[in-house]
């Protein structure tokens, strides 16, 4: 029988958190010990994340390091960009893994965190320890791991939807141009002017154009998959869903690329990764088809030669708060531990 690990929470009332805490209590090779939380001190988790009713008996508490870490195996950190990388400085001493949801260990260049982020990173010497965690990209990596960078929602579809190409070479000397809509849990729990629900409902915008803190993110690992100077430009929409998020690249490719060529690419290289669905140009993804899952679509559209090349178009459909967040954490976790990949993540969704 497999040993349970012990895990805990570090910032435990988001929207991203709740993902989390659901799919670990399910699932068989894990046990979770503790939620810490600086909000909502001494709730039970079911009076902040409604779907649980009354049924736990956790209950959201301020602790210190040492406590969060008490019996520990692994401390998943759901808590915001500029404040992580300071409480994985006190959580380092103690030996334990963890799995950091921020975008605080992900860029290996300081000036760009600090241009996208807008504040000065204070433990910089602590980000080469992690590993980005795109298991479709750094599985052997991440198997030996002991800290994992998740990645972020936006780049985890547009690095998917392009690594193929990033493999065979076709990203060279490429500008890549992306256009996504996301759903509004994407901005957190506390709403602003911009995500407050009359005014995202019945409304599509743009936001952050070409300067949102993901754009380098998605360069870097896009470089990191055997792409050779290629760069991105990136508008978001804040579109009127609660989850979900679809990403529509367009690049040119050379004349001489075929349906066919596309199609045994995109199927060689992610013949192994149980998470990847291809609809190809059959079916386009749907929000509506991934939404609650683990699971990402991507397909594609290959135009016909004008000008010396062809215009390729490749959209993905995922989830932000599952593959865009907790459940690629615990994809990563199983990667990690040992256990099967898809073990507590490979539930459907509803439909419609």
């Amino acid at each position: 029988m497999t040993k349970k690990i012990k895990v805990s929470i570090m910032g435990g009332t988001g929207y991203a958190a709740a993902e989390l805490i659901k799919r670990l209590l399910v699932h068989p090779h894990v046990e979770l010990l503790r939620i810490a939380s600086i909000d909502n001190i001494g709730k039970k988790v079911g009076d902040v994340h409604k779907n649980f009713g009354d049924r736990l008996s956790y209950v959201f508490q301020d602790l210190p390091a040492a406590e969060v870490v008490k019996d520990c195996d692994l401390v998943f950190l759901t808590m915001p960009h500029k404040v992580t990388f300071q409480k994985v400085a006190e959580l380092m001493p103690f030996g334990v893994s963890m799995i950091d949801f921020s975008g605080d260990h992900r860029l290996r260049d300081m000036n760009s965190y600090e241009k996208f982020y807008e504040t000065k990173h204070t433990h910089p010497e602590n980000v080469e320890k992690f590993v980005y965690g795109l298991p479709e990209l750094n599985r052997d990596k991440i198997k030996t791991a002991k800290y994992i960078a998740n990645p972020g929602c936006f780049p985890t579809g547009t690095t998917l939807s392009l690594l193929p190409l990033a493999k065979n070479g076709l990203l060279n000397n490429q500008k890549v141009r992306l256009v996504a809509p996301t759903g509004s849990s994407g901005s957190g729990v506390k709403p602003s002017e911009g995500t407050h629900h009359p005014i995202r409902c019945l409304n599509l915008k743009s936001y952050k154009p070409l300067s949102h803190q993901h754009q380098p993110e998605m360069e870097q690992t896009l470089l990191d998959a055997g792409a050779k100077n290629v760069s991105l430009d990136f508008i978001p929409i804040s579109a009127p869903l609660s989850r979900g998020m679809l990403t529509n690249i367009i690049l040119d490719l050379p004349a001489h690329i075929s349906e066919k060529d596309i199609e045994q690419m995109y199927r060689d290289y992610f013949r192994s990764h149980p998470f990847v669905r291809l609809t190809g140009t059959k079916n386009l993804p749907e929000v509506v088809a991934i939404a609650g899952t683990n699971f990402v679509e991507i397909g594609w559209v290959l135009r016909e030669e004008r000008n010396g090349s062809k215009s390729f178009a490749v959209i993905s459909a995922f989830d932000n708060l599952v593959k865009g967040a907790a459940g690629q954490a615990i994809q990563n976790m199983n990667i990690m531990y040992g256990f099967e990949e898809t073990m507590g993540i490979d539930d459907f969704g509803s439909w419609p």
